[in-house]
């Protein structure tokens, strides 16, 4: 099908915000998206679109639409996604009405195109989600033939179609006997030779370069290899030409030569008109230059732009500096005017004060429109710590003062990582940062010593200096009376006793108490399973004391110095000990097991009866029918249903419905179609069924309490959907998911029972910490849900109403203070770029003068929202 062009698109796009919902369905668009379609229809003829509404305001939505468009006109789309974010892609996409392929991750699923049993090559795909690690390969010297040989496959065979003639030694070339390489490269030479235009003018150079025989040497592949971006070029060409490519987290890998930046100049190819949509709620972080690496997404001319973006940030801060300034404030109107003429053609925008909900907070509390986020810190006063956790917290100020300058980065590290909770085990070993399982958290942190020397106000750019003999004596002494002061020697686990951590913990079992879920933000993995036990045991504890069921048998090994630390802190059974502990575990597990034992026994009858009102059909169908041949496989189907539900009130249609959320939570789409006729057949749902029991045994096989779970670098992709299952109810469990930075602050929905964000270790970046409080502060969250409530009850009664909480832990008095300090003044810089906040409430006080001029300067910032 040929694509009608942008024009169709945009009439398209017009009559899709014009449209009316579907009854009953999922997918609607609001008054603030049905804008954004109509802005984006006027844009895309002429040039990209970068779409930087705040989070969870629907950006996904308005890209989905896009695309249904595009692809209903004819064109193709690609969707360039990270790589956790497929399946929620994947849904929206269904939702929406688009078909699309499976996330590609890997070189090998590209290569299963060509494979004999696929009757789908790529190019017939009219949307693809492609990773945005896709390129990520790890070639070398050493890598198999198969991994990079498509390039010099294609050059055989493109020299084949232009010259007649083959490459020297080629034909019988062991490094070129792949099957699936041989297949690849002969349907995109064809489809070159038929079609021309770009594909045929990439393989023509290749032919003008003197690519063989070195074209033939594993080395050329690795990342700076001579041969790796032709190589991505190649591959490129087996997907087709795109008309949209839809760049989600567009502000993520920035700079020329990130994996994000490769599969926009070489993998993602553009068709001649095609046009660029960027998806970003952080466009700007730390930077206003920041808007120039987004704007080259899209392909927008950025020299102008910088000059407007330079000019409107140093008018900001001139008229911060002096409101009073009637000069300032005209220069910074007439700044504001031309960064919004610079950025308008490709730039949308809209944020929290234009929602619905935000507006009736404000109207039900009289309180300004961003206080419905409240920021209560959580403190620990070194006055309240005991004496060797005192001597730790002075001795790590100590080494912000030895240290000074960056002389000596080891003390810079450990001084500006004790008071956030990691660093206290092995305070001299990377400040208990694990190399391996914290390898996502410290690829994207990047140079994260050299961005924390800088907030710290060293020079910037300054290499530490090697201290002098005597200065690192110094750092040296400190070192140890800080090492010596948290490992203690009574024998205690000094992380389950950091205050840091146990103030979060008596933080996060108030919210409980209260009804409510916590998500919990961190970086480094062991202060996080710390929380996690600690938590854990002490609720486990605390059902032992009241007498409710826990379901768990035993303590494992690992798990014996949280429930110690949790005795001590608690005072309950610690004359029992551990074996005491463990004796009443497996008595009161007793009854837990008997409730399991009868769901058990019925499962598989209740599960028939809930699918006779409501049959289901095709993949799931077949499932079942596997499942029911296992019977083995029964018990962990149990506990995770029985984690979801209460078997006393629920219906047989309601656990069907349930099963059926469990089992596709843990699949890819089109998973286990080995064939690709769409369908699965007994042996396929079989081999199929075995990965799904395989992957619910690692979920909710566990042998220790669920209360609190971790989500981390290394938490496979379907156990991240079953803890995101599990958190958006407010009666299963987890109540708390304590999640690592790198894997939770983006793309997860994590709003449907929690409200309350803990940051364990508070980031320096204040777009990051925006993310992580997104999760929460989404499209009908359960914040929305209380508000509501508290609208009909406030004709009765004027009760607390309720808001975004976010609790970042904090020692008072020492450089974590500082740290807080400066986040919040560049989260003001943040709104003055993004908000229209240039002089933000705190700035001002009661003062009504310097108030009423404040709202003068913020009705003048640029607004990117789409009007009608």
């Amino acid at each position: 099908m040929t694509f009608r062009g942008w024009p169709t698109v945009a009439n398209g796009l017009r009559q899709l915000s014009h449209a009316p919902d579907v009854a009953g369905s999922a997918w609607k668009l609001d008054g603030g998206q049905r804008r954004s379609l109509r802005a984006v229809a006027s844009r895309l003829p002429s040039n990209g679109v970068i779409v930087a509404d705040e989070v969870g305001m629907g950006k996904t939505r308005i890209a989905v639409a896009t695309v249904r468009t595009v692809v209903q006109a004819g064109g193709r789309a690609v969707v360039l996604v990270p790589p956790g974010l497929g399946f929620q892609w994947r849904d929206e996409l269904a939702a929406g009405g688009v078909r699309c392929s499976p996330l590609l991750r890997s070189l090998q699923q590209y290569l299963d195109a060509w494979a004999a049993t696929r009757t789908r090559p790529w190019e017939c795909e009219s949307v693809v989600l492609l990773s945005h690690a896709f390129t990520n390969w790890r070639l070398g010297a050493q890598a198999e033939p198969w991994r990079w040989s498509l390039l010099p496959a294609l050059f055989a065979r493109w020299r084949k179609v232009r010259r007649n003639r083959l490459p020297p030694n080629s034909l019988d070339n062991p490094l070129l006997q792949d099957p699936l390489i041989r297949a690849a490269a002969e349907h995109i030479a064809l489809r070159a030779a038929e079609t021309g235009g770009y594909l045929a003018e990439f393989l023509d150079g290749l032919l003008e370069e003197t690519l063989w025989p070195g074209v033939l040497e594993a080395k050329q592949y690795g990342r700076q290899g001579k041969f790796r971006h032709a190589l991505e070029g190649a591959v490129g060409l087996g997907l087709g030409l795109f008309d949209l490519i839809v760049v989600d987290e567009a502000h993520k890998s920035r700079g020329d030569a990130s994996g994000l930046a490769r599969l926009l100049e070489k993998v993602a190819v553009a068709s001649p008109d095609a046009r660029r949509l960027a998806l970003t709620a952080t466009p700007v972080e730390l930077d206003a230059r920041q808007w120039v690496d987004v704007l080259r997404r899209i392909g927008a001319e950025t020299q102008e732009t910088a000059r407007a973006i330079d000019q409107y940030v140093d008018a900001c801060r001139n008229v911060q500096e002096l409101p009073v300034s009637e000069e300032r404030r005209l220069t910074f109107a007439q700044a504001a005017a031309g960064f919004k003429a610079s950025l308008d053609p490709y730039l949308l925008r809209r944020d929290k004060r234009e929602s619905e909900q935000v507006r009736r907070f404000h109207a039900l509390t009289g309180e300004p429109l961003h206080a419905y986020r409240r920021e209560s810190a959580i403190e620990v006063r070194p006055d309240d710590l005991n004496l060797r956790w005192r001597r730790a917290v002075c001795a790590a100020e100590a080494l912000s003062l030895t240290a000074a300058g960056g002389l000596d980065p080891r003390a810079q590290r450990l001084r500006l990582t004790l008071g956030s909770g990691h660093g206290v085990n092995e305070l001299l070993d990377r400040c208990h940062l694990d190399a391996e399982e914290d390898k996502l958290q410290l690829e994207l942190d990047g140079a994260i010593d050299a961005t924390q020397r800088d907030v710290a106000g060293n020079a910037e750019g300054v290499a530490p200096a090697a201290a002098d003999e005597k200065r690192a004596q110094r750092v040296d002494w400190w070192l140890g009376v800080m090492r010596d002061s948290v490992t203690g020697g009574d024998g205690q686990d000094a992380l389950m006793e950091h205050p840091g951590l146990q103030a979060a913990v008596r933080a996060i079992e108030a919210v409980h108490c209260a009804g409510e879920k916590v998500l919990v933000f961190g970086r480094y993995t062991r202060p996080m399973r710390a929380l996690v036990s600690l938590l854990n045991a002490r609720q486990m504890l605390l059902a032992l004391k009241e007498e409710r069921p826990w379901a768990q048998a035993v303590i494992p090994a690992e798990d014996e110095p949280a429930v110690l630390a949790a005795s001590r802190q608690l005072g309950l059974f610690r004359d029992d000990g551990l074996n005491g502990i463990g004796q009443r575990l497996a008595v009161q597990y007793e009854a837990v097991e008997d409730q399991r034992r009868k769901l058990r026994e019925g499962l598989v009858g209740l599960l028939e009866r809930g699918l006779a009102s409501e049959p289901w059909e095709g993949p799931l169908s077949r499932l079942f029918e596997a499942f029911r041949q296992c019977p083995g496989d029964v018990p962990v189907v149990a506990r995770a249903l029985a984690e979801m539900l209460d078997p006393k009130e629920e219906s047989p249609e309601v656990w069907a419905a349930e099963f059926r959320r469990i089992v596709e939570a843990t699949l890819e789409r089109s998973e286990g179609d080995e064939n690709g006729d769409g369908a699965l057949d007994d042996g396929e749902a079989e081999r199929l069924w075995n990965r799904v029991a395989e992957r619910l045994n690692e979920e909710y096989g566990r042998r220790e309490g669920g209360f609190a779970r971790l989500m981390y670098g290394k938490t496979p992709p379907s156990t991240r959907r079953l803890l995101q299952l599990g958190f958006n109810r407010n009666n299963s469990f987890p109540r708390v998911l304590v999640a690592q930075s790198v894997v939770g602050r983006e793309g997860l929905n994590l709003h449907r029972a929690c409200r309350t964000v803990v940051l364990l270790h508070p980031e320096w970046n204040p777009g990051v910490v925006e993310q992580q409080i997104g999760r929460v502060d989404r499209l009908d969250s359960h914040w929305e849900r209380l508000l509501i409530d508290a609208e009909r009850q406030a004709a009765e009664s004027r009760g607390e109403v309720p808001r975004i909480e976010i609790l970042p832990v904090i020692f008072k008095g020492t450089y974590d203070e500082h740290n807080w300090a400066v986040l919040r003044r560049r989260w003001d810089d943040l709104r003055a770029q993004l908000h229209g906040v240039v002089i933000p409430p705190s700035s001002h006080g009661d003062d009504p003068e310097i108030s009423a001029l404040a709202r003068i300067v913020n009705e003048n910032a640029p607004d990117f929202s789409p009007r009608d």
